[in-house]
């Protein structure tokens, strides 16, 4: 159950930033299992996050360098969408926990139908990746952020 936003006390930068470091970790861990299990390969995610910057063909000869720069790219990007999400939070009533999700849905939309038409990797990412993982990866970095968030009983002050 998440807790009603309300007046809250500032959560600061640095917290809000590792609250979605660690949603982020969740997320690459459980998007990392599953293509495991569907046979694209332990690091499939990381390799085609790295496309993201990299370009397309990395995702289809995920050495080292393509797996490590995949994982920094997901986490940076998990921080700063921490630190948008304690902002958002300071400035909307509802369910912090029903907002993360809310929010891992719109980074979904926004990582896939937006960024797929600036980047020609974020494209190959989308026809790479099964719709239900990526959807499903993103609820859970949203379940975690909101709740990580909600627990904490804080937010980034509102500005005036």
């Amino acid at each position: 159950m998440g807790i009603n936003v309300g007046h809250r006390a500032s959560l600061g930068l640095a917290p809000a930033a590792l609250a979605g470091l660690a949603a982020g970790i969740v997320m690459a861990l459980v998007a990392m299992m599953v293509t495991a299990v569907m046979g694209m390969g332990l690091f499939a995610a990381p390799a085609m996050i790295a496309g993201i910057v990299l370009g397309p063909q990395v995702a289809m000869s995920p050495g080292p360098g393509v797996i490590v720069t995949g994982l920094v790219l997901h986490m940076l990007l998990s921080m700063m969408f921490g630190v948008l999400f304690a902002v958002l939070v300071a400035r909307v009533r509802a369910s912090t926990v029903g907002l993360g999700l809310v929010y891992g849905i719109a980074l979904w939309i926004m990582n896939f139908y937006v960024l797929s038409f600036v980047s020609a990797g974020a494209r190959a990412m989308a026809g790479h990746e099964p719709v239900a993982l990526a959807i499903g990866t993103h609820l859970i970095f949203g379940l975690v952020l909101g709740t990580i968030v909600a627990r904490s009983g804080k937010s980034l002050p509102a500005a005036a």
